[in-house]
């Protein structure tokens, strides 16, 4: 498993499209705008959740993305996954160094596998209704993402 900027960006979309409360599908370009990433990136990542059954798709006037299951019954593993599926998987690490890696990244997606869209929202309910939450929770959030992007998963 590894957790990049790819990965982050899937998730904190993901969490977006949670946290809309109106009937209205999501667009990407909403998304876009607020995270600050292309349009043309987002789509790409987006046809990897499509393609997982993690997001629906409506088209048309008004259309957008909807979460395809319920924020607690999606994990933060299936996303990440979703999102990498793409990447080829190495042969088995030889080196001790890839092997202890090898059994981190496994252990920490059996944790991510229990870790849902919905159970991250009510973690922080503090979060406004424009989708912000208080600084001192946003930063230990981007602490946590960056210090796991920093070890490579």
């Amino acid at each position: 498993m590894k957790l990049s900027a790819k990965g982050r960006y899937a998730i904190k979309a993901m969490i977006n499209i949670a946290l809309n409360t109106s009937k209205e599908p999501k667009t990407l370009l909403e998304i876009a705008k607020h995270q600050g990433i292309s349009l043309s990136y987002l789509e790409q990542l987006f046809a990897l959740l499509r393609k997982h059954n993690l997001v629906s798709g409506i088209r048309g006037p008004g259309g957008g993305y909807k979460l395809s299951a319920e924020p607690n019954d999606i994990t933060i593993a299936q996303i990440i996954n979703a999102i990498n599926s793409d990447v080829a998987q190495k042969e088995a690490p030889e080196r001790k160094d890839e092997v202890i890696w090898s059994k981190f990244s496994a252990k920490l997606c059996n944790y991510l596998e229990t870790v849902t869209l919905g159970s991250l929202i009510t973690e922080n309910s503090s979060v406004t209704e424009d989708n912000s939450v208080s600084m001192s929770e946003s930063a230990q959030t981007e602490a946590m993402i960056e210090e796991i992007m920093a070890n490579g998963i």
